[in-house]
């Protein structure tokens, strides 16, 4: 891997990962599924290409949460970390908050608004999707 690297993990540290250089994009996903499995009104989601990510400490757990998608998640404490879609697979999703520098990155998006909870309207001019983008 070469240039700026991200690095994050789960919340006890038994899984670690990298990105090799910026996020392809960054969402804010308000759809039903990703409330569920984060227990929160919405998750930010980095993309990035398969090739730029990669566990460098532990193996995540995983399961196939829908016909089209796969979560992984620390096995131990729990904490999600990727989604693949496996329509997608030159691309994966990452969790922003499980950055240990989540700050240094913005999101640019708001998507699946059609399942927002109505409260969560932020009202920050980000462009809002329906569903995907």
């Amino acid at each position: 891997m070469s240039g700026a690297i991200l690095v994050g993990g789960c919340l006890c540290g038994a899984v670690r990962y990298e990105i090799d250089g910026a996020a392809d994009s960054i969402s804010n996903c308000h759809c039903g599924m990703c409330r569920k499995a984060s227990g929160a009104a919405f998750v930010t989601w980095i993309g990035v290409a398969h090739e730029r990510f990669r566990y460098t400490q532990g193996a995540p757990a995983s399961y196939r949460s829908s016909d089209i998608a796969s979560r992984s998640f620390c096995g131990t404490c729990g904490s999600q970390l990727q989604i693949d879609d496996h329509g997608a697979h030159d691309h994966t999703h990452v969790t922003l908050g499980s950055l240990d520098e989540p700050g240094r990155l913005t999101p640019q998006r708001h998507i699946w608004v059609s399942d927002r909870l109505p409260w969560a309207d932020y009202g920050d001019s980000l462009p809002e999707f329906a569903g995907e983008d």
